[in-house]
């Protein structure tokens, strides 16, 4: 019977983890893109759409932006320039479309936007049928998270995956909803 050093022991938890960390990146990366797994805007979706640029994620029962905010629906597609601001102008931006229309529009919280991405598929996690042109990046929460004031929560829309070490400082996108879960 042969000794295991500690030292071996060591180099072993070091081999496995890094074995762990791979695999679990190669899972991700199998993972169709959603333009593959949707081929069409037949296909039933969680989403009922509207003509307004609008849809309603029927599980949730919110109604969702189906082009980031700036950006307008044209054609089936989201045309224009989507707007990107910071934390603070993105809760302000919103605000202030909630107090012109007298509807409760807000961004979505961190519980929320995976809600409405797709699990089975990446880049981006959406159906390009519900959101057409989605851009690759991420996204505002209204969401604060649990660290410093300095951080807010966003959501990569690559894989659906939230953050909430985001600087509030940092301008991007955003969507709108209105409704409860």
């Amino acid at each position: 019977m042969t000794d295991i050093k500690p030292v071996g022991l060591a180099r072993i938890a070091l081999v496995m983890s890094a074995v762990t960390f791979f695999l679990g990146c190669a899972d991700q990366r199998n993972q169709p893109d959603c333009a593959d797994v949707f081929e069409s805007r037949l296909e039933k979706s969680n989403f009922k759409i509207f003509k307004n640029g609008l849809a309603l994620h029927e599980p949730t029962g919110l109604t969702v932006t189906q082009c980031a905010v700036g950006q307008r629906m044209v054609n089936f597609k989201c045309r224009g320039d989507a707007i990107k601001l910071t934390w603070d102008d993105a809760m302000t931006y919103a605000a202030e479309i909630q107090e012109k229309t007298g509807e409760p529009w807000r961004l979505p919280t961190k519980s929320e936007m995976p809600k409405l991405l797709e699990k089975q598929c990446i880049n981006p996690a959406v159906n390009p049928f519900v959101f057409p042109n989605f851009e690759v990046t991420n996204y505002w929460t209204e969401s604060k998270g649990l660290h410093q004031d300095q951080f807010r929560c966003s959501v990569y829309s690559y894989q659906g995956r939230v953050f909430c070490r985001q600087a509030r400082k940092i301008e991007q996108p955003f969507l709108l909803v209105k409704g409860e879960t």
